[in-house]
């Protein structure tokens, strides 16, 4: 009988034990998954054209919600150190608006301007971003890009829109910023 008290007594403490810690931290919220969804992966300049026809349709739309008159002409400008990708996305950019009916002028004005960024976004907790798919040899990538596409009107935004897609980690160099410097021949002196 003496055991059963001493057991029901050790029970006990460690309960009222468990029963403090808890008391003494505040609830942590718990994890929770999205759900399911699907974005497309950037591989080939004709994926950048598919982009670029999306993105036209979208800010045509969204200027006139936004009560912007049809005419209004449009500029294209291009991001400071550009990427192989803002060089061909700008062109094809230019040419779906056109193709939409829009005026799209060749040199800034105080009309409206569109703008874009592309920003690579590199995962290294899941090697396995876009790898989960229903095409048949599907690639693994721990990389994806924010396309966000801005229209302003005199410092103003007219309209805002960003799209997410996977990048194929070979691509990410096309996305890349140049960097222009001036190699320097340095002479090392004192040794």
């Amino acid at each position: 009988m003496a055991i059963y008290q001493k057991l029901g007594l050790a029970v006990a403490v460690a309960g009222m034990a468990v029963a403090l810690t808890g008391c003494g931290t505040p609830p942590v919220p718990l994890t929770k998954n999205f759900a399911k969804s699907s974005q497309y992966k950037v591989r080939a300049a004709g994926h950048w054209d598919a982009m670029s026809r999306e993105v036209a349709a979208r800010t045509r739309d969204n200027l006139a919600r936004s009560g912007i008159n049809a005419d209004t002409p449009l500029y294209v400008a291009l991001p400071p150190n550009a990427s192989a990708f803002d060089n061909g996305f700008r062109d094809l950019l230019i040419t779906r608006l056109i193709d939409a009916g829009a005026k799209v002028q060749t040199v800034p004005s105080q009309q409206l301007e569109v703008t874009y960024n592309a920003q690579v976004v590199k995962t290294p907790g899941h090697a396995n971003v876009g790898g989960y798919s229903d095409e048949p040899h599907a690639s693994s990538s721990n990389t994806e890009v924010i396309l966000t596409t801005t229209v302003t009107n005199n410092g103003m935004f007219v309209s805002r829109e960003s799209d997410v897609y996977y990048l194929a980690n070979v691509d990410v160099p096309l996305f890349a910023k140049s960097t222009h410097f001036r190699p320097v021949n340095m002479k090392v002196v004192g040794q």
